[in-house]
């Protein structure tokens, strides 16, 4: 390993054993291994040269690899050039939940080591990298959706399967418990779980039919109840601007100052005046 290599990893709390790593290499190699989880990784420079099951899978940008527990594999460069890697470590246990939540016939699946050349794919999980930074704010809902469809989507291309085309859309009462559960708990988190179970169906089903039913993903549209209900309190009210923040959902007031800008044009101070 040369001075030129790094590696860093990042363990995700709301998801517990996820473990999120990024690495730039130019002279390390892997030597063969194996783990005891999946492990999906892209490249976003160069590529990744792996031999598993006496093949060789070569990883370049805009694809996804999945590697299963167990199977051995090794690691390495093409002709010590830099690549960039980045991995998710997933326990056996939530790629389960994903089989379930997608509705995959057989929740014991084996599935093999692949390649995945769909783009698609590569931009969800790098959405995913960014949602999880530290040093981004993302709603919960927001990472549990992205999370869901990623996971859900890569498992229906990992068994060549076309996702399941949601034909159906939420009805006018279940959106109407949507919205009364989200009005009625605007200051607090609201989880895609919840909204889910409301609903009696999985996560991954919700999405689909919620996105049909109003034309938005979840976080984007519960993103916009708490700007119009902010829009309602600074119009109606003396109310400190913090407190207002705080009382539709938004934990840090820079964050709701930038986002609300960025819907209306103006600062919420500019906004009552």
């Amino acid at each position: 390993m040369s001075s030129n290599d790094s590696f860093h990893y990042q363990h995700i709390k709301e998801l517990p054993g996820v473990v999120i790593s990024e690495a730039r290499l130019t002279a390390f190699h892997f030597q063969p291994h194996y783990h005891l989880d999946y492990h999906i990784g892209l490249v976003t420079q160069g590529s990744q040269h792996q031999k598993v099951q006496h093949k060789t899978l070569d990883l370049v940008p805009k694809q996804i690899c999945l590697m299963p527990p167990g199977d051995v594999h090794d690691g390495s460069g093409r002709n010590n050039t830099t690549r960039h890697l980045k991995t998710f470590r997933v326990p056996i246990e939530l790629m389960q939940a994903a089989l379930l939540d997608s509705q995959a016939r057989d929740t014991n699946l084996q599935l093999a080591p692949s390649i995945i050349d769909q783009p698609t794919h590569n931009r969800s999980f790098l959405q995913l990298f960014q949602v999880f930074d530290s040093n981004q704010y993302a709603s919960q809902l927001h990472k549990d959706s992205l999370w869901t469809n990623a996971l859900s989507n890569l498992l229906f291309a990992a068994e060549k399967k076309p996702p399941t085309q949601e034909t159906f859309s939420l009805t006018n009462q279940q959106l109407k418990h949507v919205r009364e559960y989200c009005e009625a708990n605007l200051s607090s988190k609201i989880s895609l779980n919840n909204l889910a179970e409301l609903c009696g169906l999985t996560r991954f089903q919700f999405i689909r039919r919620f996105q049909k039913q109003t034309g938005l993903a979840p976080h984007a549209w519960l993103m916009r109840l708490r700007l119009e209900r902010a829009c309602t309190q600074l119009a109606k009210s003396n109310a400190m601007i913090t407190d207002i923040a705080a009382d539709v959902g938004f934990y840090d007031q820079s964050h709701f100052n930038r986002v609300f800008k960025q819907a209306f044009g103006v600062a919420p101070s500019n906004y009552r005046c």
